[in-house]
């Protein structure tokens, strides 16, 4: 049996009798599927002035039916919307049945306006990144399955915790939001199956992992999904970006480059080979970034190997800095340094990338003076 409507009615005349000056808002956001089920309460939420407020949070139970009456701080519904948190929900699946003023009614459907701006509007870019951000978090699991598991309960625990950040991060690159949150009669695993772009074989391998039968099984299919689900960013990523023309990235880069090839010979001389690789390994993966950048379109970052963006570096330098370094082979550093100094400039000029270099400061000053 239900009870919603006079329950909500009973903390609605409370709030107004006593609390009028303490409560902003109640917001319903319970979902379709929870209300087909008559054991499931409303989900609602109030949205707190002041201390005194934080006296109406309640959990209770009636006739087996569990209810939570709960605070809401503005400052998490503004994380909502900005999808820092993956409970949109709590915005866009909503019914505001009290407020305080029109105010702070405004104020809430500003949120929900931002958040559907957000994820239906704005730039894939930013919920690229967003989603990335989820994703990034598996490798913790996956850590914990590799090296702090001992049972395979422990194991399907933390795949379960992997599972749920992979659909959410799918969800992102969908532009979807779940309208499901713990303890509802979806789970957010199974919505995602529903998406409309997902990694290959991904509902399948979803399930396999759930009803793995050992951690060595476990184990390879968590890698394998993860895995699939890199290329998949990656593929989807490469559908939306640009090239960048060569001289917008690489105009100015060799002068300011140089103060760095001038500290890598400082280096030398001091033999700090501790800076010396600081600088090498930026020098490597900087200057392949940007070539990548150039040639693909796509800015590789440190979620990325160096092997998956070094291609034309690699190519074109042949040269690894690095390796002499490891070997403190000064002989050899400097040769690679000087080669690698002389393919940059010539590199400019392949490109007709121009290099301001003066021999002089009357030089510069006339050249200055002309801009």
């Amino acid at each position: 049996m239900k009870y919603d409507k006079n329950i909500l009615n009973i903390v609605k005349d409370k709030i107004q009798r006593e609390y009028a000056d303490d409560v902003s808002l109640i917001v319903l956001y319970a979902t379709k599927e929870n209300r087909d089920y008559n054991n499931i309460g409303i989900d609602f939420y109030y949205i707190p002035k002041t201390a005194k407020a934080s006296k109406l949070s309640t959990q209770f139970i009636i006739d087996g039916t569990s209810y939570d009456f709960f605070p809401m701080s503005w400052e998490r519904l503004v994380s909502n919307a900005a999808l820092d948190s993956p409970q949109a929900y709590l915005l866009l699946d909503t019914q505001v049945v009290y407020y305080a003023n029109g105010e702070d009614l405004m104020r809430f459907n500003n949120l929900v306006e931002n958040t559907k701006r957000n994820l239906y509007e704005d730039s894939f870019n930013m919920l690229y990144h967003k989603s990335y951000e989820f994703f990034n978090e598996v490798y913790i699991y996956l850590y914990n399955i590799d090296n702090v598991a001992k049972r395979i309960l422990d194991v399907r625990i933390e795949c379960s915790k992997m599972l749920n950040h992979i659909a959410v991060c799918l969800g992102y690159i969908n532009r979807q939001y779940y309208n499901s949150g713990n303890g509802s009669s979806v789970s957010i695993i199974e919505e995602s199956f529903k998406l409309d772009m997902l990694p290959e074989n991904y509902e399948n391998t979803v399930k396999a992992i759930i009803f793995s039968k050992n951690i060595d099984e476990a184990n390879n299919l968590v890698k394998k999904l993860i895995k699939d689900t890199r290329n998949f960013l990656t593929e989807m990523l490469l559908k939306t970006v640009q090239k960048e023309p060569f001289e917008t990235l690489f105009t100015g880069y060799y002068e300011e480059l140089k103060s760095i090839l001038n500290w890598f010979r400082i280096a030398i001389e001091k033999k700090d080979y501790i800076k010396m690789f600081s600088l090498a390994a930026y020098m490597h993966e900087e200057i392949a970034v940007f070539m990548m950048k150039t040639q693909s379109g796509l800015w590789y970052n440190d979620r990325n190997v160096y092997s998956e963006y070094s291609g034309y570096f690699d190519e074109y330098f042949s040269i690894d800095l690095v390796e002499a370094i490891c070997n403190q082979d000064d002989k050899t550093i400097c040769e690679r340094l000087d080669n690698f100094e002389a393919k940059i400039i010539k590199y400019m000029k392949l490109k007709n990338v121009e290099i301001k270099e003066f021999e002089s400061i009357e030089q510069f000053q006339e050249y200055f003076n002309n801009k």
